[in-house]
């Protein structure tokens, strides 16, 4: 009963998470029925958990998706995680691919001498 009850309030700050990252997209409050709304979030946590849940709020109102409704969320959720976790991954490789290049070049710079 106490996890149901953890998981209830962290669908509920989703909520909140959701409305504000709405206003601050679009300037305006959400339409949203909360009793109804809560399950679909309640999935979320259950699924994420809640960090990973709100990271996906969050990053939904980063793509160019139209509107940003709540039923694409709630349908798509997973492969948007999935999508960002991929994109963390591929950022993480081309940040450490930089790293590599300058070193090689400082290291060709030594060998070559400045040109």
């Amino acid at each position: 009963m106490a996890a149901q009850n953890a998981v209830a309030k962290q669908s509920h700050a989703l909520i909140s998470l959701y409305e504000k990252c709405f206003e601050a997209k679009y300037g305006r409050k959400p339409q949203i029925n909360r009793f109804r709304d809560k399950w679909g979030f309640q999935d979320m946590v259950s699924d994420l958990g809640y960090g990973g849940a709100s990271e996906v709020v969050e990053y939904y109102f980063k793509t160019a998706k139209h509107g940003h409704p709540l039923t694409f969320l709630f349908q798509n959720y997973d492969k948007i995680h999935e999508f960002m976790q991929e994109k963390m991954r591929d950022e993480e490789k081309r940040a450490e691919l930089r790293k590599q290049t300058a070193l090689r070049v400082k290291e060709w710079e030594e060998k070559h001498g400045e040109r």
